[in-house]
């Protein structure tokens, strides 16, 4: 053992789990885990200890997500050393084949997987488990015939012989699925254990009974309603239109005998729309005005007001009045920055980086330290660090970039400025903080509202181990 080991007494739950996997050893698995409750220990639980003698393929979904498994199997508790291996783009891959044949714990993302599966098949043969961290992330949340994403049926197809066990935080999503021109929604769970043939689920709710609820870092979600009268009366005329386009779209469906396409589901005219034989105006049109409603709750006012100049549009909105009456800074904003000032550490989540750059200004001359993480931020884990040990930095800015790989249990408070209508993803943002106070911005009186409320009934209807409701009063409901 190397002096950086130390010693770590599994929790109750996590026996469980083990004990289990190791019941069922050769059956195939698929593991429900909540955030935070440990997917890495058990896995380095699983190579080192239950079984040390099998060779792991470990696959994770990205660079970093890599890069943080190796350091967690290499440095957190030990035992591995030398039989630890890597197939990332640190390792040259005249070096890759080498790590297959001297490495008994290999982690690797899919891409670079597949491309050794088609290139050196044969330094497979000895692998005997296939780890697959996330493994919700196989499968396509709208598609076509394929239900998973790329490269997955290949590595599926070509390891099929291995031992399989899949780990994610939650299995509880759907998703689409087209077959010739119908659509299926179906259950993520069921199009798995399609895939990862006669396997085994061990969800969430087997967990109870042990010491699993001792564990569990509850998280309280609030809404905040924002008023604005302005962003009221536009979201109203918006959604008018929309709804006034899905009649014009159902008229073409039954003219033609098709309405059976979208049925009695909403959702489907948005799943369907470019499979749908109706007008690609009325497509491009759909499309359009879903996206200006997203805009106008996420964006601030001036910079959505860009996306009204289309013809159908401008025939509804008189934008130089609009560009007169609207102001420069989003009330959802200044709201942001009055909550944040009541907290030492304060995480932001919003959409679009013209939101990001409005509320870096503001909390900025508020006499916030602030901090921002996007998609164009080189060293995101230094950033992540300084937000974490620095006390001086009060505020940090997010837009969708990560959520799956970031764990910032610092933050006192996460604030999210604009929801979207996929829940799990929505819950894995909830848990970056690892429980505490989440608080949802909704526009008063606003579709948006409606949305934010229907989300908050279906985190908590699906996740109803880790999620309450709180009124702004801060009763539970």
């Amino acid at each position: 053992m190397t002096p950086r080991d130390h010693k770590y007494t599994p929790r109750g739950y996590q026996t469980y789990l083990l004990d289990r996997i190791e019941k069922l050893r050769g059956t195939n698995l698929l593991l429900e885990l909540d955030c935070g409750l440990g997917k890495r220990f058990i896995t380095h639980q699983l190579v080192t200890q239950r079984f040390p003698n099998l060779k792991f393929l470990i696959v994770v979904h990205s660079s970093s997500s890599l890069a943080e498994t190796v350091d967690y199997l290499r440095g957190e508790y030990g035992g591995l050393g030398e039989e630890l291996g890597e197939l990332s783009f640190r390792i040259p891959s005249k070096r890759r084949p080498l790590m297959l044949k001297e490495k008994r714990v290999v982690v690797v993302t899919p891409q670079i997987l597949a491309g050794m599966l088609q290139r050196h098949f044969d330094l497979f043969a000895d692998f005997d488990v296939l780890l697959i961290n996330e493994v919700d992330t196989l499968v396509r949340r709208s598609g076509g015939r394929t239900t998973l994403v790329y490269p997955w049926p290949t590595i599926l197809t070509l390891l099929e012989d291995k031992w399989i066990i899949g780990m994610s935080g939650t299995l509880r999503d759907d998703h689409a699925v087209f077959t010739e021109e119908q659509l299926e929604i179906r259950k993520e769970l069921a199009t798995l254990q399609r895939h990862i043939p006669d396997s085994v689920l061990i969800s969430m709710e087997d967990l109870y009974g042990t010491d699993v609820e001792d564990y569990l870092e509850p998280t309280l979600l609030r809404m905040e309603l924002v008023p604005d009268s302005r962003i009221r009366s536009i979201s109203m005329v918006l959604d008018e239109l929309i709804r006034n386009t899905q009649d014009e779209i159902e008229v073409e469906l039954e003219e033609d005998d098709n309405l059976d396409l979208i049925g009695d589901d909403p959702r489907r005219i948005h799943l369907m729309l470019e499979r749908l034989p109706i007008p690609d105006e009325l497509k491009s049109r759909y499309s359009s005005l879903l996206m200006l409603r997203k805009y106008v709750f996420a964006m601030p006012p001036k910079r959505f007001l860009r996306m009204f100049h289309g013809d159908y549009i401008r025939h509804y909105f008189n934008l130089a009045n609009l560009k007169r009456i609207l102001p420069d800074v989003s009330s959802k904003a200044i709201r942001v920055v009055e909550i944040a000032k009541r907290y030492d550490k304060t995480l932001v989540l919003t959409s679009y980086l013209e939101m990001v750059s409005q509320l870096e200004e503001l909390l900025t001359k508020s006499g916030l330290s602030v901090l921002t993480v996007t998609g164009q931020t080189r060293d995101k884990g230094e950033v992540l660090r300084e937000f974490r040990e620095d006390a001086t930095k009060r505020v940090l800015i997010m837009s969708p970039v990560g959520e799956r790989d970031l764990d910032i249990p610092q933050a006192d408070i996460m604030i999210v400025s604009d929801v979207i209508n996929t829940v799990k993803t929505m819950y894995q943002k909830f848990k970056r903080t690892r429980g505490g106070v989440v608080i949802l911005l909704a526009y008063q009186g606003t579709s948006e509202e409606r949305k934010v409320r229907r989300l908050m009934k279906t985190v908590l209807e699906k996740y109803p181990w880790s999620t309450a409701v709180i009124e702004r009063s801060g009763s539970a409901i």
